[in-house]
């Protein structure tokens, strides 16, 4: 018997994910994520998801790619990569699961894609969210800890014309997470860029939202009275 589950199901998939308690929910920034992942990666190549918390990346491009290949997928969490392993033998995809902090796991080896949704939220909105309930979400005070040190060092992690592919989140400080990018790779672009709307229970804080605005450490917009950030999905080519 299955305890402290929930059920996830992908707005434009019929499929559902299991979703452990102390795991990572997907959100409109997981989904965005996976559609721009599906645009770019291609069938038989080796495929890393980096933080992979349910799995539900890595398991939706192997769905849509309609691969027999090997998935591989980390994360710092035991409860994430167990919850992984559920996932995948659920929707019969083969795959490798490592524990262990960011690219540690993955010492000499190389992929042809790595797809991170690792966390890269200021803190301080990570801590007046929905979306880490039950998880520990130590990105920094400006959300660059963690995607700052993957990018610096995932080229060695990447083959020739491998491609690092991840979200910028603007509740984070975008001009540095995009200053190590120019930094470390030549080719970087644009593939999805979607807004969505601050969720309801975070209002009440707002008064913390706005602080860390006019520190620069975040940014967001109010259109129709709604506060919206944005959430841009980059491509990085080695």
């Amino acid at each position: 018997m299955l305890y402290n589950f929930m059920y996830y199901k992908l707005s434009n998939n019929k499929s559902n994910f299991l979703i452990k308690s102390k795991v990572f929910i997907p959100t409109g920034t997981s989904e965005l994520l996976i559609e721009a992942a599906e645009k770019i990666v291609k069938k038989k190549k080796k495929i890393l998801d980096l933080g992979c918390g349910s799995g539900i990346i890595g398991i939706s491009i192997a769905k849509r790619l309609k691969t027999k290949e090997k998935i591989f997928f980390s994360d710092i969490s035991k409860e994430a990569c167990l919850n992984t392993k559920l996932n995948c033998k659920k929707m019969n995809v083969k795959a490798e699961i490592r524990e262990g902090s960011l690219l540690d796991p993955w010492d000499g080896q190389n992929f042809d894609y790595i797809v991170s949704d690792v966390a890269a939220v200021a803190e301080d909105v990570s801590n007046i969210s929905p979306w880490y309930k039950g998880c520990i979400n130590n990105s920094g005070h400006d959300g660059t800890k963690h995607i700052t040190n993957i990018i610096s060092n995932s080229k060695k992690y990447l083959k020739k014309n491998g491609k690092f592919i991840f979200p910028i989140i603007s509740l984070s400080n975008q001009s540095k997470i995009l200053k190590v990018c120019k930094k470390n790779f030549k080719k970087i672009k644009e593939i999805k860029t979607k807004t969505f709307p601050v969720p309801k229970s975070m209002l009440k804080n707002i008064k913390i939202l706005k602080k860390l605005k006019k520190r620069g450490i975040i940014s967001f917009q109010i259109k129709f009275g709604i506060i919206v950030f944005k959430t841009t999905i980059y491509s990085l080519t080695k």
